[in-house]
């Protein structure tokens, strides 16, 4: 077996080295205001990289919650939360379920640890309402995110793991209609919005999975808050606020949430129960921060009070402002109403400097390149909120034109 792990490592060696010991990652912030960050060396910069697309997370109501529950509670109750939990976690849950419209909700620490319980159970064909007695057949997105691709030798213990162009909503069909025929169960496993680029075709998803009876697990962090009523999330809007029975969502608390933490959405209340039970993340792990689900609590809140509706407004006019400025230099993702944009610049070394020279400049973007995008495709992420001002944009567009043009020369 290929040791891709390793590939990886020795294909991005170079660069990775590059931006650790030019000290483009890592930065250290002391203070921040707005989208305004200070850091430990006094820089001051606009950032474009937090993914706490409303930012809920300084919202005053989410402030006064952690102050609150610390006072009743200290900063912990270290225990599996299958012996005793915390008033909090059960009010977050009932808030996601009434989010989530009327879907069953649990939450982790992260959306990783929803991955590594819920995976393996979906795979042994024990769980409830997602049983199968054929050997599974997984089709992973080529692209999904890296707490998803870690998996595949999980999955590969339980069943063959293929990975394809979820752009490609021909081969995801092939791929389901050939698990069927050689008597195989098809489950798909993918983002829904794409955290560098591109969504999946969720409807087309859910109807191959009926279709040739299999399931889907989709990765919803990017989408979640952002998208749907109250926001359910990308992938709750793409089916008309109905989780389908044979989808499995897992959503993040930790991005445009506001707070800290994941969780995992089905249909059915007795699947969530089993996974109580039996995946090994919740059963076995510590509780997640316990300030950060009393923030949770009063971003629920705020997403059923009609607070996110108006953020998600505003966070598309920001999208739409910026995606104005950029006129025709090479976007991915323009024209779509995702708040990840990502500026091609293409050459890894490029790239870098690039990123640099922002710093420099006093704007915060990321520098993505291999293994995260393809190679030769690095890009500039930029994570847009709705509290970026149109001004904060034009002084971004222009000092980086003014830097691509010192690079070039």
């Amino acid at each position: 077996m290929e040791n891709w792990q390793k590939r990886k490592i020795d294909r991005s060696l170079k660069y990775q080295t590059r931006v650790f010991s030019e000290h483009i990652n890592e930065l250290v912030a002391v203070k921040r205001d707005g989208k305004v960050i200070t850091l430990d060396d006094g820089r001051k910069m606009v950032e474009f990289v937090s993914c706490s697309y409303l930012g809920l997370e300084t919202h005053p109501a989410l402030k006064k919650a952690v102050v609150d529950a610390i006072e009743r509670f200290g900063v912990q109750v270290s225990v599996a939360r299958t012996r005793v939990k915390v008033d909090l976690f059960p009010q977050l849950e009932a808030r996601l379920n009434d989010i989530m419209h009327g879907a069953h909700t649990l939450t982790f620490n992260a959306v990783t640890p929803c991955h590594i319980a819920v995976l393996p159970l979906l795979a042994s064909g024990t769980l409830p309402h997602f049983t199968f007695s054929k050997k599974p057949y997984f089709i992973m997105e080529k692209t999904a995110h890296a707490t998803l691709q870690i998996n595949r030798g999980l999955l590969q213990q339980f069943g063959e793991v293929v990975r394809i162009d979820f752009q490609d909503k021909a081969r995801i069909e092939e791929a389901f209609r050939y698990a069927a025929s050689q008597g195989l169960t098809p489950i798909s496993v993918s983002d829904s919005v794409g955290s560098m680029g591109g969504v999946a075709p969720v409807a087309h998803i859910v109807r191959l999975a009926h279709q040739y009876d299999g399931y889907a697990y989709i990765d919803d962090a990017h989408g979640t808050s952002i998208y749907g009523e109250y926001g359910s999330g990308y992938v709750m809007s793409c089916l008309g606020h109905r989780l389908d029975e044979r989808i499995i969502i897992a959503g993040s608390l930790s991005k445009a949430f506001g707070s800290h933490g994941g969780f995992i959405a089905c249909r059915d209340a007795e699947t969530i129960n089993f996974i109580k039970t039996y995946g090994t993340t919740y059963a076995f792990g510590g509780p997640p921060s316990l300030p950060g689900i009393a923030a949770c609590v009063a971003a629920a809140d705020l997403h059923l009070d009609g607070t996110v509706a108006a953020r998600q407004e505003k966070l598309q006019n920001v999208i739409r402002y910026f995606d104005e400025v950029f006129g025709k230099i090479d976007i991915v993702n323009r024209g779509t109403t995702m708040p990840i944009r990502g500026i091609l610049i293409g050459n890894e070394d490029l790239a870098i400097t690039m990123c640099k020279k922002l710093h420099d400049r006093g704007f915060a973007t990321t520098v993505a390149m291999y293994p995260t995008v393809e190679e030769g495709h690095a890009i500039l992420r930029c994570a847009l909120s709705a509290l970026h001002e149109s001004g904060q944009i034009d002084d971004f567009h222009k000092n980086f034109r003014e830097s691509l043009a010192e690079a070039m020369k």
